[in-house]
């Protein structure tokens, strides 16, 4: 009980520190219908996007428009301090206390459904969300693949930081960055090819076949010239 008591309060530390520090540089919170931002942040931890109809704090943050830019790139550029990720492991061997603890992965995936929420106002984010992908934890790199996949060629900034997951094979769910390149590379095709045809000798099916459809399509839209033995 006493190990519990100690890893609570260190913890404690480890959280209200930075909670402090960043409470105070933190932008002002736009409200809606007498809530603010960072309240109707909270109810987007669950759910599934593209959301198959528009919820109450969906509503809100698209009527607050560009005023969540600076959150949303703050909540994306939040990183876990190795003190905070260490403590958090101890915490969760012990089974006396039970506490929500708000970490990276929560706050990131906070700020793609509030891009999500924003539907095509939020195109000016692309270049933040797609900086922020290289110090994200693999595993929390896929929701903002797929939402910078559903921009299509809009995402197009986003294209050298998925050629670079996808050719890191120790990645392992790289395959989320395939499937976000083909959405978005059809109209440069020259930045996305070499990849791709690196992606024809990988030992992952998936990857195979991905390249395959991405030459087809290539090919549909005559922008290369790929002979017939390419394949």
């Amino acid at each position: 009980m006493k190990i519990a008591r100690l890893i609570i309060f260190c913890l404690f530390l480890a959280l209200a520190v930075p909670a402090l520090v960043t409470f105070a540089s933190r932008p002002s919170d736009p409200v809606y219908q007498g809530r603010r931002l960072s309240e109707w942040l909270t109810q987007l931890d669950t759910g599934r996007w593209p959301r198959p109809e528009i919820v109450p704090a969906d509503e809100a943050i698209r009527h607050m428009g560009t005023n969540v830019f600076p959150r949303v790139e703050q909540l994306i550029r939040y990183r876990d301090s190795a003190l905070k990720s260490k403590l958090i492991k101890l915490f969760h061997k012990q089974s006396l206390i039970r506490l929500r603890i708000t970490t990276q992965m929560v706050y990131h995936h906070r700020a793609i459904a509030a891009c999500y929420a924003l539907g095509p106002v939020a195109k000016p984010l692309v270049p933040k969300i797609a900086e922020a992908l290289g110090r994200m934890d693999p595993y929390e790199q896929p929701f903002p693949e797929q939402w910078l996949g559903s921009l299509g060629p809009d995402a197009d900034a986003a294209i050298p930081a998925l050629v670079g997951i996808l050719r890191d094979k120790n990645n392992p769910v790289r395959a989320f960055a395939a499937d976000a390149l083909l959405s978005i590379s059809t109209h440069r095709w020259d930045d996305v090819l070499p990849v791709f045809t690196e992606c024809l000798r990988d030992t992952d099916q998936h990857f195979r076949d991905t390249a395959r459809y991405a030459f087809q399509l290539a090919r549909e839209r005559a922008l290369v010239n790929v002979g017939p033995n390419g394949l």
